[in-house]
């Protein structure tokens, strides 16, 4: 999947592991440069790759991070590029406990990363965007984006609001040619949050909950992450894309 010619920028958070690493290496194989927003550097820079140390728990640091990104982004767009847009993909789990248990300052924190670095990112780039009459974002969800999750009660409302948000961007922006998405995925082959001696019991055990008998692979949520970027999913607005092997259905 190539991007159009006429974009060059678009920014990423958490794109230094998992989804995100995979999500950076595919949009620099297809031309773009890529921000990169993440408190962590990557282990090897892909090439075009922009490396931005953001904790994304601080405004502070946030809006630092986008005046430094626009500023370049605004002297391509003179010079005849295109800014392409956004790819939420940065996300906390936060505290594995129930309720009564979670302090004020884990909730906060939960929310921090997975809602509010969405909403002032977000804010900071849409002038841009409507300026060109053109954007695509897209935020990363969760099969708790849909329903509750025992003992996870701060990260399922963050993924829960994450998809009010971008529901609301979709109505309020989508006049500019904006187009404001999600995509929900399931369990991915990865680390899955747990302690190494534990993934192989803990990937057993996502199996055998998931229809399809699988785990996905990154690369397979990072194509469905790319075709939203494309100019060609431009009537897609509001949606999210749940890719769970068909956890939710059942």
């Amino acid at each position: 999947m190539k991007k159009s010619l006429e974009f060059d920028s678009i920014l990423i958070t958490g794109g230094s592991g998992g989804l995100g690493r995979t999500l950076v290496r595919n949009l620099s194989e297809q031309g773009y440069r890529v921000w990169n927003l993440d408190r962590n550097p990557p282990t090897s820079k892909e090439p075009g790759e922009v490396f931005l140390p953001t904790d994304l728990t601080s405004s502070d640091r946030i809006g630092e991070a986008c005046k430094e990104f626009l500023g370049t982004v605004g002297k391509e767009i003179v010079s005849g590029r295109r800014f392409c847009g956004l790819v939420h993909c940065a996300g906390y789990g936060g505290p594995y406990q129930e309720i009564t248990k979670v302090s004020l300052e884990e909730w906060d924190i939960v929310f921090s990363v997975n809602v509010r670095s969405a909403f002032l990112i977000t804010r900071e780039i849409l002038p841009v965007l409507a300026e060109q009459k053109y954007g695509r974002l897209v935020y990363v969800g969760s099969t708790l984006s849909r329903k509750g999750g025992s003992l996870s009660v701060a990260y399922s409302s963050s993924k829960h609001a994450l998809i009010g948000f971008v529901k609301s961007i979709a109505a309020e922006w989508g006049r500019f040619g904006i187009t404001a998405n999600s995509v929900s995925p399931g369990y991915m082959n990865t680390s899955m949050g747990v302690r190494e001696d534990q993934v192989d019991d803990h990937r057993k055990k996502i199996v055998s909950m998931t229809p399809s008998g699988i785990v996905a692979e990154p690369e397979e949520i990072s194509r469905v992450i790319s075709f939203l970027l494309q100019s060609e999913s431009g009537y897609i607005n509001g949606a999210d894309w749940t890719v769970d092997g068909g956890i939710t259905a059942i």
